[in-house]
C-alpha cells in the first residue's frame, strides 16, 4: 500500500471520521486487515493511522520487554496505551477516541494526509499553517530529503550480504 493526498474531512459529533473511498479502496482486507490502528504521531499534534496488519507487522519482530532499556520500555508503554484499534463501519467511518482527539488538539475540521505508509490526521488550521510554511522552500527541502534518501539506501545496500 501506498497512500498520498490531502482530504479535508469533518469529524462527526460521534467522533467518527469517514475514510475516504480513495483510500479504503487500496486496502486488501486479506493482506492489509480490516481496521485501522491510531497512534500519537511523531509530529505532535498530529494522529497517525495504519492498516491493521501493517502495524502489528512492524512492531510484531521489536525484543522483548526485559531487553529494553528503561527509556525504550516507558516509551512502549506509553505508545500502546494511547493507540486504539479502530473496526470501521460498514460506511467507512472510524470512531476516533475522544481522549485522542483532545491531545492532539484536533476538532471538527480536520485534514487527513497520506505519508507513503501510513495516515496522519491533522487539524486543518494546522496543517494549513504547516502547508504554508513548506510550500517557499520546497525545492531546497526536497533535495536534501532525496540526498539523505539516496545515502540510506546506499548505506542499506552496503550492509546486505552479496549474493
Amino acid at each position: 500500500m501506498f497512500f498520498v493526498g490531502m482530504f479535508e474531512l469533518s469529524i462527526d459529533t460521534k467522533n467518527r471520521l469517514s475514510i475516504p473511498y480513495a483510500i479504503r479502496c487500496k486496502l486488501n482486507p486479506d493482506t492489509d486487515g480490516r481496521a485501522f490502528y491510531i497512534v500519537p504521531g511523531r509530529r505532535s499534534g498530529t494522529l497517525a493511522i495504519y492498516p491493521e496488519r501493517y502495524f502489528e507487522g512492524l512492531r510484531a519482530n521489536t525484543p522483548a520487554a526485559d531487553a529494553l532499556s528503561d527509556e525504550t520500555f516507558e516509551w512502549r508503554q506509553f505508545e500502546y496505551s494511547q493507540s486504539a484499534l479502530l473496526d470501521p463501519d460498514t460506511q467507512g467511518r472510524i470512531l476516533i477516541p475522544e481522549r485522542l482527539l483532545k491531545r492532539a488538539g484536533i476538532e471538527r475540521d480536520a485534514t487527513l494526509i497520506g505519508v507513503q505508509d501510513h495516515l496522519e490526521l491533522w487539524s486543518r488550521q494546522e496543517y494549513h499553517a504547516f502547508q504554508d510554511q513548506r510550500w517557499p522552500n520546497y525545492p531546497q527541502q526536497r533535495a536534501k530529503a532525496m540526498q539523505e534518501l539516496r545515502e540510506l539506501a546506499a548505506a542499506r545496500n552496503e550492509s546486505e550480504p552479496a549474493v
